[in-house]
């Protein structure tokens, strides 16, 4: 009897253990899951939006801010209300009528400020968004709730295109990028806890982009002037005074530039 009282006790201590060591697993993995589901910071997406053809950009049918002649129904939020017309007027008897956007509603047209919108070229302008929503974007100053809807814009031919895209496809053209005040840190892996190895600030440190890309960083080669290229008569190798590589976040939270470049040139 006393052999059978002691086969029943072990089975249930062995019973209790088991479900302790269940319990521990499901607390633990109940952790794991919490963490797991802590929301990361999502970069908010901007930049232009340009012809589908790259080429027509530089046609004379866009010149100068690059747009559909019908121009773009603007909306007042995602999925609301179309509340007047993103668009050029043109007028033959004055040579400045292509560089104005003008937003055309009831209430009349009012003339759109060329510092709202972005210089991409010699004399060259193309709207830019701030923010993507459920197939809409905001765009010109983020102050204003102009929205317009992505299905119109690629019909009419033209296409988003964010900021990173758009300074990797221009690196070969521009003469070079330069950081925006108050300067960057160019760091040895892209994150914003790697080693700084210097702080480029100023157009005497040359930004070339390179095609490797993590997130908002980008693979650089710094090229440190001892005169701007553009106002020196000493040969590239008497004016080079040396070269780093690292990593740069070349576009901030915001999904802006982080970095800048003399548009019309020397």
């Amino acid at each position: 009897m006393k052999t059978k009282y002691l086969v029943v006790f072990s089975f249930l201590f062995l019973i209790g253990c088991n479900s302790s060591h269940e319990k521990k697993e499901t607390k633990t993995a109940k952790a794991v899951d919490t963490r797991a589901a802590t929301p990361v910071k999502k970069t908010q997406e901007a930049g232009l939006i340009l012809p589908v053809v790259d080429s027509l950009r530089e046609s004379e049918q866009y010149c100068c801010v690059v747009s559909p002649e019908s121009g773009f129904t603007v909306y007042d939020k995602p999925g609301g209300k179309a509340i007047g017309i993103l668009k050029r007027e043109i007028n033959k008897d004055d040579d400045q009528s292509p560089y104005g956007l003008y937003f055309i509603s009831e209430k009349g047209k009012q003339l759109i400020e060329t510092e709202e919108y972005k210089e991409i070229g010699y004399d060259l302008f193309a709207i830019n968004y701030n923010d993507k929503i459920t197939g809409y974007v905001r765009v010109l100053d983020s102050r204003r709730s102009y929205w317009l809807h992505m299905d119109e814009i690629n019909r009419k031919g033209f296409k988003t295109v964010s900021w990173m895209e758009h300074l990797l496809k221009e690196r070969t053209t521009v003469l070079g990028y330069y950081a925006n005040e108050p300067g960057l840190k160019l760091r040895k892996e892209p994150n914003s806890n790697s080693e700084v190895i210097r702080t480029i600030r100023g157009d005497l440190l040359e930004i070339k982009l390179s095609e490797k890309v993590s997130g908002q960083w980008c693979k650089v080669n710094i090229t440190k002037y001892k005169e701007h290229p553009c106002d020196t008569e000493l040969s590239e190798s008497e004016n080079t005074v040396e070269q780093t590589e690292g990593w740069l976040k070349i576009i901030d939270d915001n999904g802006e530039p982080n970095i800048w470049s003399y548009i019309k040139g020397c």
